[in-house]
Order: C-alpha cells, then sequence, then structure tokens
C-alpha cells in the first residue's frame, strides 16, 4: 500500500467515532403532558366512556347485522356482538388509560384492560392485541396514548373492546353453526404499536381497586346497563372459596373432586380442563352472609392446576375403601360409617379401630374412586378434598367481567365474575393469621 492509502485509511479510521449515532435516552420513550397536548392537536382525547358513546351503536355500522354470528340478538333489538369501525382519516381519535393487566399469568392472552380516572370514578376499557407476551411490552401500571383511526370498537359476548374487524370460520368448533360470522378480532400487534404511546413511566401503584360487596355487584345485570361497569378493578373482602363450581344455566353447585385435573373438569383446582370447549374456568367464592360470586381463570393460565385454597388431595387424611353394607361382624377388626343413610362395614387395622373416625378420614364406596365422603369430626360429607376451604378467608381483587355470548339465554346476576391476573391477586389467611401459601396438584 502506498502512502497516500496509508493516510487515507488513518483518516477514514479516525472519522468513524465521529459517525456513532447518540443512544437515545431512556426517558425519550415516555411522553410529557407537554408533549401529549402537541401530539394530539390534530383531534380529540376522549375519556373512555365518552369514547364507548360517541362511537359504538347498538347495531354497528360496518356489516349487515344478519352476518353477526346466530347468537348475536337478545331480546329482537340488544346485541351481544357489535362491530362499529371508526374512520381512517379526518381528525384524530385518541383515548389514553392506564394498563391494568398483565399476561405472565396466562389468565389475559393477547388482551389488555384500561382504566382511567375521571372526577374520582373508574372508567374501563378492554382491547384485543394479537400478541403474545404483551406484558413485556405494556406492563401494568403503563399509562398509554393511543390513535384510534382506523380501528373498531364493537362488543364480544357483550364486553365493549377496541378490535377490528374478524371473521370467525372454525367449522370445527363446538356449536359451530351458531358461532360463524363477524366478531370483533385482535389488533394486529404492529398496528397496535404505530397508534400507540407512552406516558410517563409504569406505576402500578396509581391503579384503582373499588371496593365492592358481592350484592352491590349483582345488583344490576341489564346487559346494556352493565356495558361501562364491565373491565373495572374492584377488591371483595372477607370472602373465602366454597370448592365449588356454579352452573348459570341450571343454577346449581357442584361440588369440585379429587379428580385429576387434566381429564377431570371438576377437579379441585383453579381451571381444569374443559374438554376442549375452551372457556374459563369459575369456582365460587362466598362473603359471611353467603352471597357468592365466582372467579374465573383459563385452564391455560399458569396457574390453573394449583389446588383452590384450603382445598387438597384426599390423600391429605387416611383413605379407606368401604367393605360392605353387610352388618355382620367380621373376623378382621373394623368401624362403622354411616353414609347417604347407609351403614357401611369397613376393615381397619387394629389401632384404628381403637382409635375410631378422626377428622380428614376419607372412605369411598367405589372401585373407581369416583363416590367418596371425608369425616368432618362430626359426620360423613361429600366434602372430600374441599373441606377445609372455608378455613382461609381474606380478600379478592381483579378485573368485573360480565360475559354473554348467547342471545338464547337470559341475563342473570351470577353472569358477574372476576377475573384475577395470578395468584396475587388473592389474600387469604386462616384465622390464626397463618396464610394460604399456593400448592400446585401432583398426579399421583
Amino acid at each position: 500500500m502506498n502512502m497516500l492509502g496509508v493516510v487515507l485509511v488513518v483518516v477514514l479510521v479516525s472519522a468513524l467515532p465521529a459517525c456513532t449515532p447518540n443512544a437515545p435516552s431512556e426517558d425519550s420513550f415516555f411522553l410529557t403532558e407537554e408533549q401529549v397536548a402537541e401530539l394530539t392537536q390534530d383531534g380529540k382525547v376522549y375519556n373512555l366512556n365518552d369514547f364507548v358513546d360517541t362511537y359504538m351503536t347498538e347495531q354497528g355500522n360496518c356489516i349487515d347485522s344478519n352476518l353477526y354470528r346466530t347468537r348475536a340478538l337478545y331480546g329482537g333489538d340488544t346485541y351481544l356482538f357489535s362491530i362499529d369501525t371508526l374512520p381512517s382519516n379526518g381528525e384524530g381519535i385518541y383515548i389514553r388509560g392506564r394498563v391494568a393487566t398483565d399476561d405472565y399469568g396466562g389468565n389475559f392472552y393477547k388482551v389488555l384492560v384500561l382504566q382511567q380516572i375521571v372526577e374520582g370514578k373508574q372508567q374501563a376499557l378492554r382491547i384485543s392485541v394479537d400478541a403474545g407476551s404483551i406484558s413485556g411490552q405494556y406492563p401494568r401500571g403503563q399509562e398509554i396514548l393511543i390513535r384510534c383511526n382506523g380501528f373498531a370498537i364493537g362488543r364480544y359476548a357483550n364486553q365493549v373492546q377496541l378490535c377490528v374487524p374478524s371473521y370467525n370460520n372454525n367449522i370445527n368448533a363446538n356449536k359451530a353453526e351458531e358461532k360463524v360470522g363477524w366478531a370483533p378480532g385482535r389488533i394486529p400487534a404492529a398496528r397496535f404499536r404505530a397508534a400507540t404511546h407512552y406516558i410517563g413511566r409504569p406505576d402500578s401503584s396509581r391503579l384503582v381497586y373499588d371496593v365492592m360487596t358481592i350484592p352491590e355487584i349483582k345488583a344490576s345485570y341489564d346487559p346494556i346497563a352493565v356495558r361501562h361497569e364491565d373491565g373495572k378493578l374492584i377488591r371483595i373482602e372477607n370472602i373465602h372459596y366454597t370448592g365449588q363450581s356454579y352452573d348459570v344455566e341450571n343454577e346449581t353447585f357442584n361440588n369440585c373432586t379429587t379428580g385429576d385435573p387434566s381429564d377431570d373438569s371438576d377437579a379441585n383446582v383453579f381451571a381444569p380442563t374443559t374438554n376442549n370447549m375452551n372457556y374459563p374456568q369459575s369456582r365460587v367464592v362466598m362473603d359471611e352472609s353467603g352471597n357468592f360470586i365466582c372467579v374465573s381463570m383459563s385452564e391455560y393460565a399458569r396457574e390453573a392446576h394449583y389446588y383452590l385454597p384450603g382445598a387438597g388431595s384426599a390423600y391429605d387424611g387416611e383413605v379407606f375403601p368401604a367393605d360392605s353394607l353387610q352388618m355382620e361382624t367380621p373376623s378382621t377388626p373394623y368401624l362403622i360409617a354411616m353414609l347417604e343413610q347407609q351403614s357401611y362395614c369397613v376393615r381397619v387395622s387394629e389401632t384404628k379401630q381403637q382409635q375410631g373416625w378422626q377428622r380428614d378420614d376419607v372412605i369411598y364406596t367405589d372401585n373407581e374412586r369416583t363416590i367418596g365422603y371425608v369425616y368432618d369430626g362430626n359426620t360423613w360429607t361429600t366434602q372430600v378434598g374441599i373441606l377445609h376451604c372455608p378455613d382461609f378467608s381474606g380478600s379478592v381483587k381483579g378485573v368485573l367481567s360480565y360475559y354473554m355470548d348467547n342471545g338464547g339465554r337470559s341475563p342473570k346476576p351470577e353472569r358477574w365474575t372476576i377475573s384475577i391476573c395470578d395468584l396475587s391477586d388473592l389474600d387469604l389467611q386462616k384465622e390464626d393469621g397463618t396464610p394460604w401459601i399456593p400448592m400446585e396438584y401432583v398426579h399421583r
């Protein structure tokens, strides 16, 4: 290389550092209020309720309402599913709110719930976004600004949400003939990111939970009236899990079982299998006066197979098979158990015969061990694996949800549920102050 080449190389190398761009500061990613005002001067920033009331109609505007799924219409004029598209051009349509949920626990899949406090009161809105691990981009407590032009506002199962139109053609779904049709769909992740800005840094301490009683929640359940209440953050105090599920349509309680949650939809965990039905599982909580509401969780949530508070395996006590209904004295040690007004002879050890029945002893009356009874200290009950649920009481907090996806059914107060992000939303302890410690189901 000649001297000129050497000089050129030295000059180029020495110039390289001057071409390195300055790294953006962390603060540059978060808008100030002044920057929000400047960014939104081409339009209007709506309160969440005003945004919904301005742009969402009952029937929707983008398609023939006959093309909604057949479950969409209730009472002849109330649409549980609807889509109103928002103009892409013209003045900017903005909303802002603080992210009230996270998806780390898996119970809020590809969805955000925004909270806004207006004159001291909550407003809320669900947002469907086609992005996994969305909490990594929009953590709980982060306030965001969204330019809504080109999106849609609609209802899925009567729950209001920012969305895009989507056509469901899954002919393999359960009762597919009722579900094929148009409905709110998830906003593509890239489109949502392009329309969204951070306001300030995330601060989950600024989220507001309204303390409510179960009767207060269930007092209103008209499909139209509930729309401004759905999505709010609430906390209920002095509750305990009962160890039951609730059948809304038949209005019956069902005791949970000690089955394997991978194949038993009644197992005493938060969300056992639905046998590919894919609806959120609900478990009953009750207050001191006997009022109840359900807490829901997806079967795909990270903590779905954790035991309900106070619940456990039948093997937490001693387990015996019922020997027979015969009353003849067997040649081996035995005890008698009165089960469903029938006396069962149960073979036991000599030590157990002397000890007698003790709290938490379990007897099964069939070889498959599906019909069981547990001794509560005084009598035998069917609460196998859930006897101790009332031992833990305290509070539950989460997102208020009113889900009604079938216009052929009636509105009911029992359609209200609480959706928790994860088990940290439960604060439960025994009377002596012993805290509840979550425990996962282990297959035996």
